[in-house]
């Protein structure tokens, strides 16, 4: 079974989560300072005690949206619903934080992520190129009825 944690953001922690899932790092220092400051929440899932995948999101300043910014799931534990586990503790945790969207980006090579999206009720808002690849905007509202 998987274990998902909320851990702090650590640029180590976090370049170590991102080798392990990209086999590099994507993150600079000045970035996830820039996260560290902006109500983060990065979820770790675990499973025999083993990190196997990540999402880490925050609030864009000013609003009340969580941006899930950046994570994935090792490529020898897809496919098993820890991508779906970590989605749903995060939506959990965003509508704790007060938050009304939730939005993340993703490209034509990352089929499952906007396949996970879609099938979460997350709709595309925004698509163009980006350096000759399309890059896609899809969020979720997080009201639900009248009360939100």
């Amino acid at each position: 079974s998987v274990d998902i944690r909320i851990l702090s953001v650590e640029i180590e922690r976090v370049h170590s989560l991102e080798r392990m899932i990209f086999k590099s790092v994507r993150s600079t220092e000045e970035k996830l300072n820039y996260v560290r400051n902006n109500q983060p929440v990065l979820l770790v899932a675990f499973k025999e005690n083993k990190p196997v995948g990540f999402k880490l999101g925050y609030v864009i300043p000013g609003t009340q949206t969580l941006f899930s910014w950046l994570g994935g799931v090792h490529s020898l534990h897809r496919r098993s619903g820890i991508g779906q586990h970590l989605l749903e503790r995060q939506e959990a945790l965003a509508r704790d934080m007060g938050l009304d969207k939730i939005y993340f980006t993703s490209y034509d090579r990352y089929k499952p992520m906007i396949r996970l999206g879609e099938k979460n009720g997350y709709e595309l808002i925004k698509a163009e190129t980006d350096a000759g690849e399309m890059k896609y905007w899809y969020q979720k509202n997080l009201c639900s009825g009248v009360l939100g």
